[in-house]
């Protein structure tokens, strides 16, 4: 990719060399099928230690993918070392997945290496930029600084394993607020407005699928009956809106319009594919007729629900976003009183689907055509209201 400047068109480059339209997409593949598995780890009944446990797993895989993704899309200049790294992070990102299933017996060591070196990687590049990109350095630093603070309180937590999760959540924090710290700096080297946004759109779109997958072997081993035949339609169907109804707001909202440092739009998205495997185990729960589960099936739509509200919201004209949070907060209320009144699984997970096709015919009313600001293109200034496609593949 070409080299940063303060030119936003050489900004705009960035993510479309050829190289980068094959590496992207085989890596994204990988760690989404990685997220995707980590639903497929657990056995029903799903109690609540077990769903910390896969939050728990979630957490270090998707940041990972976002810390690698964001350097790319912010820092790359096509450079053979890069993509190098990249491919090569793949070892330790497939040990991940491998590893995964292990915790649940309390063998971590694995789990936790792997992404240690997964990260040292990470920082690798972070130090290649440093020194070889004098234009990013102030930023790069600050990043590099925090990030191997974060992987320092990892490596203490994989030796000193009594009091390791401690380490490694810290370790998490410190990760997670250091963008945050940086952000002004972070500024001047902002995700492009339309590589980014697609490259997050094909990511969830794998996320889902890998879902899908998980959801359809474990019907496969089931004996069918009514309940069990209503409750897979409703999980088909609950599968299919929530991946539209995503690509919805891409369209309408964040295409072409993402502006300063993306750190709301690219953290917004955790929720959302935590939200989308929650909702996949109570799917595979309802089937199972497993109504100790019911809770899940709320958990992940607020899950999905507040994420769009968080990435979204703040691009809908007044008082259009006032109607749709409203609107939002009236489908968490009812799915939450669903999932309380109702004791039978399947039957709540119809009750909950019916409520979110009505929701989605009032909000997408509500809020198409609503976006406060016209997208942006490499060609167009923020007054013109051009039409950016999204492309997912």
């Amino acid at each position: 990719m070409s080299q940063h400047s303060s030119n936003s068109s050489s900004q705009d480059q960035r993510g479309q060399t050829r190289a980068d339209r094959w590496i992207e997409p085989f890596y994204d593949l990988v760690i989404g099928t990685v997220i995707g598995q980590l639903s497929s780890i657990l056995d029903s009944p799903v109690s609540l230690d077990d769903y910390l446990q896969y939050c728990w797993l979630f957490l270090p895989v998707w940041w990972v993918w976002t810390g690698f993704s964001l350097y790319f899309d912010r820092f790359d200049r096509n450079s053979i070392f890069q993509q190098s790294a990249l491919l090569v992070s793949l070892i330790p990102i497939i040990l991940l997945a491998v590893t995964a299933p292990q915790t649940l017996n309390d063998k971590i060591s694995g789990f936790t290496w792997s992404y240690i070196a997964a990260r040292f990687i990470l920082l690798l590049l972070y130090a290649f930029t440093l020194l070889n990109n004098p234009d990013v350095r102030k930023p790069a630093r600050m990043l590099l600084i925090g990030f191997n603070g974060g992987l320092i309180l990892w490596i203490i937590g994989g030796i000193w394993t009594d009091y390791g999760i401690y380490f490694k959540i810290s370790g998490l924090v410190i990760d997670f607020l250091t963008p945050w710290v940086a952000r002004d700096e972070l500024k001047k080297v902002a995700p492009t407005k339309e590589h980014f946004p697609q490259r997050l759109g094909m990511f969830t779109l794998i996320v889902v699928e890998q879902n899908v997958m998980n959801l359809s072997n474990s019907l496969g081993e089931r004996l069918w009956d009514e309940s069990m035949l209503i409750a897979a339609f409703c999980g088909l169907v609950l599968v299919v809106t929530i991946w539209w109804w995503y690509f919805f707001h891409q369209e309408e909202f964040i295409m072409g319009r993402i502006r300063n440092d993306g750190l709301r739009y690219s953290y917004g998205h955790m929720p959302l594919y935590l939200g989308t495997g929650t909702l996949a185990l109570a799917v595979t729960g309802a089937v199972a007729e497993q109504d100790s589960e019911r809770w899940l099936l709320t958990l992940g739509m607020s899950l999905y629900a507040g994420s769009l509200c968080l990435t979204t919201a703040a691009k809908i004209k007044q008082p259009y976003r006032f109607r749709y949070l409203l609107f939002t907060a009236l489908l968490l209320v009812v799915c939450w009183a669903i999932t309380a009144i109702i004791d039978e699984i399947w039957i709540a997970l119809a009750a909950m689907v019916m409520t979110w096709l009505i929701y989605l015919y009032f909000a997408r009313n509500e809020i198409k055509g609503r976006a406060r600001f016209a997208p942006q293109t490499e060609n167009e200034t923020p007054e013109e209201d051009g039409s950016v496609p999204l492309r997912v593949g």
